[in-house]
């Protein structure tokens, strides 16, 4: 099992960080929900709940790879990672239906209790600094070194932080002027925010993972950078037989074969096929090649050369 080392360690503990706070702010901001039946809480605890299942997922996905333990998935978990994107997203779009027909059938807005009114005060304001907090670990965890999983981490931490300033200041409003038209109309906005960014986000999630999911040939940019190696080879080998690309999680999938004359040596086709899948792992990073050689039947290319 591979030691994790200390920059691995680094971003462990900043996902697991916000883990943890929003995992402890989960209970008692669902009961203070229930109890005062604010729409922009109620958003925010559905939009939480289901992302808080993804960071958890992050968070064990992280520690695995640091340790080594995909060595069995030959493609990686990449398949895996996605279909549970387009779950959460689903979800996240239910959710956000869910709470529009909530804000559409709104009921006449009632007096919160003081305990449960100070209780949603302190609850939103707390998630606000659960959001903020992890950022600083977060950002440091990225400048230390490429990481899909904390970059990602630290994007959507980001996203939260500023949805939760929406809900501060309808739960504000609400606190301090009950039974009115304008604490209505806030409860009202904080759920059509908070619905508006689980539609973008549940959105965004399902498009980036279908393609993966249905093993979309790379981009066209990434196309290009295997073109072009295969390009700079061109009189190294007989014949291109086969390009094949497609993209698991984070990692970039190229196979190509390629045709050789069957007089060549060994050596001459392994100098080959090493020098270009080291040329391809270096213009696309992460990048998982693997270069097939078989036999030509085409001539060699020498044999073509005009004589002198």
């Amino acid at each position: 099992m591979r030691i994790p080392s200390v920059t691995d360690r680094q971003k462990e503990r900043a996902v697991l960080l916000a883990v943890l706070l929003d995992l402890g702010l989960f209970l008692p901001y669902a009961v203070t929900t229930a109890h005062t039946g604010s729409l922009a809480m109620l958003a925010e605890i559905l939009r939480g709940g289901l992302l808080l299942v993804v960071e958890g997922t992050a968070y064990l996905a992280l520690r695995a790879v640091h340790r080594g333990q995909t060595h069995f998935y030959d493609f990686g978990v990449g398949k895996l990672e996605r279909m549970f994107s387009i779950v959460i997203g689903a979800l996240l779009l239910l959710a956000a239906v869910f709470v529009l027909v909530k804000v559409l059938h709104g009921s006449e807005p009632e007096a919160l209790p003081p305990f449960w009114a100070a209780a949603a005060m302190v609850l939103v304001l707390a998630n606000l600094a659960a959001n903020v907090i992890p950022l600083v670990p977060l950002w440091r965890a990225t400048r230390a070194g490429t990481s899909i999983i904390v970059l990602s981490q630290f994007r959507a931490r980001m996203a939260k932080a500023a949805a939760s300033v929406t809900v501060v200041t309808c739960v504000a409003i609400d606190v301090l002027m009950p039974d009115t038209v304008v604490a209505e109309m806030a409860d009202d906005f904080g759920g059509l925010v908070g619905a508006a960014f689980m539609l973008v986000v549940g959105g965004r999630m399902i498009s980036e993972s279908l393609p993966d999911l249905l093993d979309r040939a790379l981009a066209e940019p990434v196309q290009m950078k295997v073109n072009s190696a295969l390009a700079a080879f061109f009189h190294q080998y007989e014949q291109l037989t086969c390009v094949r690309t497609r993209k698991s999680g984070a990692v970039a999938h190229v196979e190509i074969t390629l045709g050789f004359s069957p007089s060549r040596t060994m050596a001459d086709v392994g100098a080959v096929t090493t020098g270009l899948r080291q040329a391809l792992e270096a213009a696309i990073p992460e990048a998982d090649v693997v270069v097939i050689a078989e036999a030509s039947t085409l001539p060699r290319r020498d044999d073509l050369a005009p004589a002198s």
